[in-house]
């Protein structure tokens, strides 16, 4: 595969690709405080009636409920709907709830109520029907929501979230006249604040097409988990020879490497993130002493593409 087209074909696999993965969808910089407000806004509006379509003091449904408390607690617009902010929301297992978190109940029809949870086996909800109507507190243990009980949603991070992201990939290398060029690998740690990750990564490369080993540490940047961007100078063992056929040196300095990644889909199984990733890569080659300019061999020895499975833990 010749090196413009590999590039080229990734770049245009990763845009059409745009597949949803589980997580914490609204983030926060200090979980355990918003927790704590979203629990003690909730508790606020005890007392209030029950009013279908209600969003306010003046009456709540369920859902109207869940919706002004994230709204004001911190600033977060959740969808109005129990079934859409199940959707919305990342399901959790009922031994992870975290005061703050989403319960989910089939009584009317499936996914038909939601509460928020307070901690204790307690949650915080607008009730339609019952001895009490409105704003009221009620038991995970009561027989009736014990049976109706039909998930839990995370909306924000766990209360113990640092923001720390430490992530590994590893994966081939594509371009040259071969198809198959190296083994490309990533080993990272990153901070995550406002939905952005700025971290530092070893990428270390075995480049067959030049016959070098290659250690980038680069500052890398990423955006919603999916899009990366990176930079940085790189180590340089060997001597590169493009395909045995033309000699060429490292350089760039400081930007010896530039390269943008993207997560093709994401998923979560347990504490970690698992994915397939793509990107393609610029390394820094100039031409042998004496040697000539020769656009499409120089081409093909700066840029590559890359193809590989990621995996994250977020601390």
């Amino acid at each position: 595969m010749k090196p413009k087209r590999a590039a080229l074909s990734m770049i245009a696999f990763a845009a059409l690709a745009d597949l949803s993965f589980a997580e914490a969808p609204v983030f926060v910089a200090v979980p355990k405080e918003a927790r704590s407000r979203i629990v003690d806004a909730a508790l606020s509006y005890e007392g209030s009636p029950y009013l279908l379509g209600g969003t306010d003091a003046s009456g709540f449904d369920c859902s109207g409920l869940v919706y002004c408390v994230f709204l004001q607690a911190i600033g977060a617009r959740l969808p109005r709907t129990a079934r859409e902010q199940f959707d919305f929301g990342e399901p959790i297992a009922m031994s992870k709830l975290q005061p703050g978190d989403l319960l989910f109940f089939n009584t009317t029809s499936p996914i038909a109520h939601v509460g928020i949870y307070e901690g204790d086996g307690r949650f915080v909800h607008a009730a339609s029907d019952g001895p009490d109507l409105g704003v009221i507190e009620s038991s995970l243990s009561e027989s009736y929501w014990a049976k109706a009980f039909a998930g839990a949603g995370r909306i924000i991070p766990p209360a113990e979230y640092l923001g720390l992201i430490l992530s590994a990939s590893l994966g081939p290398g594509f371009g040259a006249e071969e198809a198959f060029r190296g083994i490309r690998g990533s080993f990272g740690v990153a901070y995550r604040l406002l939905g952005i990750e700025a971290g530092i990564e070893l990428r270390p490369e075995y480049d067959r097409a030049l016959g070098d080993f290659r250690l980038p540490a680069v500052l890398a940047i990423g955006i919603d988990r999916r899009l990366e961007i990176y930079a940085g100078p790189a180590l340089t063992i060997g001597s590169p020879n493009l395909e045995g056929t033309r000699a060429y040196e490292a350089s760039g300095g400081l930007i010896a490497t530039v390269g943008i990644d993207y997560t093709l889909f994401l998923f979560r199984l347990s504490a970690f993130d698992f994915g397939l990733r793509g990107g393609v890569a610029y390394d820094s080659y100039v031409p042998a002493q004496g040697l000539a300019a020769d656009s499409g061999k120089d081409f093909a020895a700066a840029f590559s593409a890359d193809l590989g499975l990621s995996v994250g833990y977020g601390l």
